[in-house]
């Protein structure tokens, strides 16, 4: 039977999914501009299926035409398919990995704290070790629970600064996700935080933070990320940072 194809834009972690054998991904959860599909694949837990109107994230492959509510695909063998549809890579995307950034002074984020009210968005605990996984995964209503992009947020921040304190961090993120529940397309965007990987909004966020750029359009972009998910976003990064400079304080 002949199949119409409908061109995409895929990220490079999706690489071995679509380029090998056929899977039948399951879908989980459906919004105007995206399907999320349970993989069973550890590597990448969840697809995302988003149109360019949709927040890009790690896992997605991007496309004007999303499949069709409730529609059986395959994956695998060179694509996305449906009932008389293929979904062909026409492109590969680089997802965001900031590093090799500088910890961000004093100054700058008592500037971004003065901008930015974070509201119901649970804070962690200002001390050096204060940021609790276990407290944070699944807290929260939505798609991705604000406690999920807090932690998040302040994953990214110390990959892309190196921060000492960044194994420990993924150890208690990895047990705390075994153990507790969140959703599904949550628990696959911590997955990609632990190794570094961000939309382009934090990304930009991280980028004017740490090298003095225009940071006020770049709050302002990654605050409209989601409901809530910016600003907590916003707030895990802040963490991170804010508690560095508590390095051997009393």
């Amino acid at each position: 039977m002949a199949t119409h194809d409908i061109p995409c834009a895929a990220s490079s972690l999706l690489a071995d999914l679509v380029d090998g054998a056929e899977v039948g991904p399951v879908e989980v959860v459906r919004t105007r501009v995206s399907v999320h599909y349970e993989t069973g694949d550890p590597h990448v837990p969840v697809l995302t299926v988003c149109t360019p109107e949709a927040v890009r994230l790690p896992n997605s492959l991007v496309t004007r035409t999303l499949p069709s509510p409730g529609a059986l695909v395959a994956l695998g063998a060179g694509g996305l398919r449906t009932s008389g549809r293929t979904w062909r890579v026409r492109r590969w995307w680089q997802p965001p990995r900031p590093a090799g950034l500088p910890v961000p002074a004093v100054a700058t984020l008592v500037a971004v704290d003065r901008d930015v009210r974070l509201l119901d968005v649970p804070v962690p605990r200002t001390s050096y070790d204060g940021l609790s996984p276990s407290a944070l995964v699944g807290a929260g209503p939505g798609l991705t629970p604000a406690g999920d992009d807090v932690l998040a947020g302040a994953l990214v921040a110390a990959c892309a600064t190196a921060d000492p304190r960044l194994p420990l961090w993924r150890a208690a993120t990895r047990t705390a996700l075994a153990a507790t529940g969140t959703t599904a397309v949550s628990r696959a965007l911590l997955h990609h935080a632990l190794d570094g990987y961000a939309c382009r909004e934090l990304d930009d966020f991280l980028t004017a933070l740490c090298r003095d750029g225009e940071i006020s359009a770049a709050t302002t972009g990654l605050l409209a990320v989601g409901h809530s998910s910016g600003a907590a976003l916003i707030a895990g990064v802040l963490h991170t940072f804010r508690t560095h400079h508590l390095e051997g304080a009393a």
